[in-house]
């Protein structure tokens, strides 16, 4: 082993001297040849260059071969030489795996890289078929019902029992959030909105905090307005990775319009549409003004089938809204009626509410 070490260190003493050499020559060269010998020394520097990295080439060949004698030869060295050969072989063993797993680590970066676009665009090419579907409905060239159930002011702290009712219905009911950060208190609602958004429902944009009075009005101007947008915007993107395409007025859009002049085209300016609703559980108010569930029921029942594309609003606050939900759509479902995600190619954007 002594013998190796030697070894190295005289390649490296080489390789350090002929270094120093080629540096010294350098600063030689010029300090003491004045400008019009210049060109006639760079044909020998370049000549000094090659042969110096031709050399350094060498040495290291010299080195490499010296390890790969000692790795073929080190177990000739006694118990400690193959001591020393297993670990070094259990190493690379370690570097190899190492490698490999970072190479596929890498390769699923890329994946992840490349997956909100990639997600962007089948959902663009799904909005798109859906708007098809809804063109025939309304040309009257299909049976086919659509229902957009809407849900605002979430997440909230049964959030969760909405999403655990509409998985017992089945992979192929879907509903769209309208969210806002600040409107409830519930610590788990960035894990709801997770889960919102791998269950195939859309989750979309209700402001940040929802005041509709007072000084801190989501419509005391078109800069808070647009602000509020926005914060939401932000704080979805960061907790699912990605960005809202739709609006819903806090209060809807004739409050918010008759407030706040020039709001449609804050919201058109930010890249959103919006949209309001055609039918109402009135789930929302005063405790003591709230209905039943066999009243909200009755209210989705009636309404729904009045609208071949319906657009309904609740509130995943309303524990109420939760049981005529879980009522109501397996009936609609038997009369025909779909429950879809909503998406901003849809034909009902820009609507306004009629109830």
């Amino acid at each position: 082993m002594r013998s190796f070490f030697r070894v190295i260190n005289s390649i490296f003493f080489v390789a350090a001297f002929l270094a120093a050499a080629f540096c010294a020559y350098e600063v030689y060269s010029v300090v003491n040849f004045p400008k019009a010998d210049y060109e006639a020394q760079i044909a020998e520097i370049k000549s000094e260059t090659e042969e110096t990295r031709e050399k350094t080439i060498a040495a290291r060949k010299d080195f490499e071969d010296e390890i790969a004698y000692l790795r073929e030869n080190i177990r000739n060295l006694g118990d400690e030489g193959v001591a020393l050969a297993d670990r070094i072989e259990e190493l690379e063993a370690q570097v190899d795996t190492k490698t490999e797993r970072l190479a596929k680590m890498q390769k699923q970066a890329e994946l992840f890289d490349d997956m909100p676009d990639a997600v962007e665009t089948a959902r663009k090419e799904y909005g798109l078929k859906i708007r098809e579907l809804e063109e025939k409905i309304q040309n009257g060239e299909t049976d086919v019902r659509i229902c957009y159930w809407t849900l605002d002011d979430g997440p909230t702290y049964i959030t969760k029992n909405f999403l655990d009712a509409l998985d017992e219905m089945g992979e192929h009911v879907h509903v769209t959030f309208f969210t806002a950060n600040q409107a409830n208190d519930s610590p788990d609602e960035e894990e709801m909105l997770r889960r919102e958004m791998t269950s195939g429902h859309s989750v979309q944009n209700h402001s940040y905090a929802h005041v509709t009075l007072a000084s801190g009005s989501v419509y005391v101007s078109v800069e808070s307005f647009k602000e509020q947008i926005m914060l939401q915007d932000e704080w979805l993107y960061e907790v699912t990775g990605f960005h809202p395409t739709i609006f819903r007025f806090p209060g809807g859009s004739a409050w918010g319009r008759d407030l706040l002049p020039g709001a449609v085209d804050a919201i058109k300016e930010l890249g959103y549409e919006w949209v309001d609703w055609n039918c109402n559980l009135y789930d929302a108010g005063a405790t003591e003004n709230l209905p039943s569930s066999g009243l909200e029921i009755t209210r989705a029942l009636t309404q729904i089938p009045e609208e071949p594309i319906a657009m309904i609003l609740g509130h995943d606050w309303n524990t109420n809204t939760l049981i005529a939900m879980k009522s109501a759509i397996p009936q609609l479902m038997e009369q025909g009626y779909v429950f879809l995600p909503l998406f901003p190619e849809s034909v009902t954007m820009g609507m306004i509410a009629t109830r």
